[in-house]
């Protein structure tokens, strides 16, 4: 699963995390000590991907943006040429690899569309992290102003795009910087625009379409448009409490973005989505079918069956789309166990198999925060096992974790990637391509300029481990035991 599409996501002075550059890969992991901005940047990820990716029913909002600023010299012509070549290309005699180039006018609109989403975006982050604004996000007040720099690869070019959004007093901005060279291939939704502006030339609505036409080509400059869903670290917490708290959280969470700014929201946006999310379960409303889940469902299942013991399921509750989570463990024949009953294990599991049948599909990223959590070290490691045939299925996984049990399982996926026979005496464990892999270590900031706290860790390939510093946490309790078995320091 190599052929992904690289999003390097750096950060600086952004809450714990004083530096960061992470690229994110088929599987992303975090690790390190508590309290060092895993899942603070987790969160930053799960924003960017809410604001730009999808919905699982089409393009997000953005896209559909329109402005009163008139389009830079040039770029009205070089779209109607654009919109032209993409009803060429709707024909059957059409070349399948015929692609089109942007312009530098086109480019330049490009840059102006993505410039005026600033304020949305942070809107959006302040929603997941569920504050009332952006100030609440800076790392100290004597530090540099929070900035978060993305950079994505684009199509016809081996320059990426760069996207810089920076906090100011109480602004947000966000500027593009877009090569020369970037090829556009057919798609339904630019095709609609350009259709739409075809039509519409020399008519009122002509400004207005052109300004849809550039927010699709936006989005093709992004490349990345799958969604992307979170599972807290304390989804066990939410699950069991989401009749009591879904009625009064949802709506003011998930509608943060927009609220007055005076009223900070009770719940993080991220939470919010979540319960939101499992209650949409009850009725199915997933928007439009999606398709490659069967491979997902059978991950599902494998779950189901080598660590929780018993199927997960979803009800509707008599007359009303309401979600109602059970747990049947193979061989009882007295049904269900509501999740409140289950053991901490089953409970923190079943929303990864209600989400790989339900939610999640190919291409999506999904983050799962301490999957270790209530978990025995025999059940992290198949656990992880399962998590690379997720990331086999086309999911894209992103964990925070302080698990070596995590780690070594991982590094023995990725060291058996490397062996001739591959299953070598374990069929039924997938290997992950080194490639698809990046572990990066979180550490408390410093507090000089510059200070980096986070970095990425390669594997051993002697001791088969990623050095995350657990193996100094046993020595020195080892070395503890021996003073106290041997206080004086006598050796046999």
């Amino acid at each position: 699963m190599t052929n992904h599409h690289p999003l390097t996501l750096e950060v600086t002075d952004f809450g714990p995390v004083a530096q960061a550059c992470v690229e994110l890969r088929p599987l992303t992991v975090f690790v390190g000590p508590s309290n060092t901005g895993k899942s603070w940047l987790a969160t930053l990820v799960y924003a960017l991907h809410r604001y730009f990716g999808n919905s699982p029913s089409g393009p997000g909002p953005w896209v559909w943006t329109t402005f009163d600023a008139a389009l830079p010299e040039g770029a009205g012509t070089d779209l109607v040429r654009i919109a032209e070549q993409f009803r060429r290309l709707a024909s059957p005699s059409a070349e399948p690899a015929e692609h089109i180039e942007l312009t530098a006018p086109v480019t330049a609109a490009i840059r102006m569309y993505l410039e005026q989403q600033s304020a949305a975006i942070g809107e959006e982050i302040e929603r997941c992290f569920g504050v009332d604004t952006g100030a609440r996000l800076t790392r100290r007040e004597s530090a540099g102003r929070p900035r978060i720099l993305l950079r994505n690869a684009v199509e016809g070019t081996p320059t990426p795009a760069v996207h810089e959004l920076t906090l100011g007093d109480e602004t947000w901005t966000f500027l593009s910087t877009i090569p020369s060279g970037v090829r556009i291939h057919d798609n339904y939704y630019t095709w609609s625009a350009t259709d739409r502006l075809l039509t519409g030339l020399d008519s009122e609505a002509q400004p207005r379409l052109e300004w849809e036409v550039i927010g699709t080509l936006a989005r093709d400059v992004l490349t990345d448009h799958h969604p992307a869903f979170y599972l807290p670290a304390d989804r066990t917490g939410l699950m069991n409490a989401h009749g009591a708290m879904v009625r009064v959280l949802i709506r003011s969470a998930t509608m943060g973005g927009i609220r007055g700014a005076d009223t900070e929201p009770p719940l993080s946006g991220l939470r919010g989505d979540f319960l939101e999310q499992l209650v949409e379960m009850a009725s199915r409303r997933q928007g439009v079918v999606r398709g490659g889940r069967e491979p997902l469902r059978r991950v599902g299942e494998r779950i189901e069956d080598g660590v929780l013991g018993g199927a997960i399921r979803v009800e509707s509750l008599p007359g009303i789309a309401y979600p109602r989570f059970t747990y049947h463990p193979h061989g009882w024949e007295s049904g269900g166990l509501p999740l409140s009953s289950t053991s901490s294990m089953v409970s923190e599991l079943a929303p990864v198999v209600l989400y790989l049948r339900h939610v999640v599909a190919p291409g999506d990223l999904l983050i799962i925060d301490e999957p270790e959590s209530h978990l025995h070290p025999a059940m992290q490691v198949a656990f992880t096992r399962l998590l690379a045939e997720i990331v086999g299925a086309g999911v894209r996984i992103l964990l925070t974790t302080h698990s070596e049990w995590v780690l070594e399982a991982l590094g023995n996926l990725v060291g058996r990637s490397r062996l001739a026979n591959r299953s070598n005496g374990k069929a039924d464990v997938k290997p992950l391509d080194a490639r698809d892999v990046g572990v990066w270590l979180f550490e408390a900031a410093g507090d000089g300029p510059g200070s980096k706290n986070v970095q990425e860790i390669a594997l051993d390939a002697d001791t088969g481990l990623f050095p995350s510093g657990f193996d100094t946490v046993a020595a020195a309790l080892h070395n503890e035991w021996a003073s106290i078995a041997d206080p004086q320091g006598n050796a046999e």
